[in-house]
């Protein structure tokens, strides 16, 4: 009998969990801003593959960009981090990474070939000082146009090619009883189409000469003056429920038939997906009108936080291996909306829409780098402020604007 005793207290302590050496879980909070249909799906396509593998994903979501962005670096100067970030790629990563607050995934990098398959508009803003800091995982473009066909066709009219054409149908959608063009009076939604709209009638030499430059005379001249002025005929064409109104919720207009035209970046796509909705059959997409031969590039990235606990990096190391994964790519991206940073992904599955952004990214001179990846905050918000009031202030000179905004991004710039 005392050796039955022996012998279960021996198994007891084997399968213990207080005495067992069993592999302890890695663990990784997350902080990021996809909390839409589309970006939330999305995003659970690498949340599933981190836990398939024995790990623990702590998802810290935040309301949009702006705010899950001074919320990671609030937890980053008080000592309190979490283990990734996510963050656009661009100029703004440099800080991040020289005042130390991030580890490289250089090893992995290089061990992969990252190089290779990522194309140079990605690979150019990834590396600071000779080191891989983010990991890439979208490639968005930002000058597209979204459309409920339904709506555009109890109108007479089609998708448009050129400034002239868009607000001639904008006139012919409001005269039907529907609202033309929706769009979210967030100052960051405002921009967008701002931008859009600057590179639709100004051109891409003047648009890279301006707002990827900053040159001056082009920021204050004709073109830009020109550019207000045709931003301006916009504001008869949106709803009077727009000022606060978020993007999705604004994507939504277009998806039940109350607005005709959304203009915003491929993320949008991810909401007509969700709800059910087919490209080239429920909902059309093309590239803002007048910027068919140009692509206004956004991508966004995850960094690893600079934190010293031993499991909380490999946990880093882990989730970064996953989200570089070329099949983990491809079922985000068919979700998200965008097309994978990955060049050697398979674009099979993928709708006319991404289709028609591949061929485009595969154009490395029509390729523009958007505001996330071009400019420093100061510079971006001094932007963002001077186009947000002047669509605020009906009163506003476009020719006043033009100066205002070069006065901005010069004194921004020192």
């Amino acid at each position: 009998m005392q050796k039955f005793y022996v012998l279960i207290i021996s198994i007891l302590l084997l399968y213990s969990p207080c005495t067992t050496k069993a592999k302890e879980k890695k663990q990784a909070e997350v902080i990021h801003w996809w909390v839409s249909g589309g970006e939330a799906a999305a995003l659970q396509v690498a949340v599933d593959e981190f836990q398939r593998l024995g790990n623990v994903w702590i998802d810290t979501p935040v309301k949009n960009s702006y705010h899950a962005k001074t919320a990671a670096i609030s937890r980053l100067l008080s000592g309190n981090p979490p283990t990734v970030v996510q963050w656009h790629v661009g100029v703004r990563i440099k800080d991040l990474y020289q005042e130390k607050l991030l580890h490289d995934v250089n090893q992995l990098a290089s061990a992969e070939g990252w190089q290779k398959v990522l194309p140079k508009v990605i690979w150019d803003y990834i590396v600071v000082d000779g080191q891989v800091v983010v990991v890439p995982v979208t490639l968005h473009g930002s000058n597209w146009i979204w459309a409920n066909p339904k709506v555009l066709k109890a109108a007479g009219v089609g998708m448009p090619n050129s400034w002239q054409e868009f607000i001639k149908a904008a006139s012919a959608i409001q005269k039907a009883g529907y609202t033309p063009l929706a769009l979210g009076g967030q100052p960051w939604q405002i921009n967008l189409l701002f931008l859009n709209v600057a590179l639709s009638v100004g051109g891409a030499d003047f648009y890279r000469a301006a707002l990827v430059n900053r040159d001056l005379n082009a920021l204050g001249g004709p073109k830009m003056v020109k550019t207000f002025e045709a931003f301006s005929q916009l504001r008869t064409f949106v709803d009077s429920k727009n000022p606060g109104r978020g993007w999705s919720e604004t994507t939504n207009l277009v998806i039940q038939g109350k607005a005709a035209f959304q203009t915003m970046g491929d993320w949008a796509k991810g909401e007509f997906i969700q709800a059910g909705m087919t490209a080239g059959k429920d909902f059309q997409c093309a590239l803002f009108p007048g910027t068919a031969n140009n692509y206004i590039v956004v991508s966004d990235a995850f960094a690893m936080v600079a934190v010293k606990d031993k499991k909380a990096i490999e946990a880093q190391q882990e989730l970064a291996r996953i989200l570089m994964d070329p099949k983990v790519q491809r079922r985000f991206n068919l979700l998200k909306g965008s097309i994978p940073p990955r060049t050697d992904v398979s674009m099979d599955g993928f709708d006319q829409c991404a289709r028609l952004a591949m061929q485009q990214t595969r154009k490395p001179d029509s390729v523009i780098p958007g505001i996330n990846m071009a400019y420093p905050e100061i510079i971006a918000s001094a932007i963002l402020d001077t186009v947000s009031s002047f669509w605020n202030t009906p009163t506003a000179s476009s020719s006043e604007a033009a100066k205002s905004l070069a006065q901005a991004v010069q004194e921004a710039s020192f």
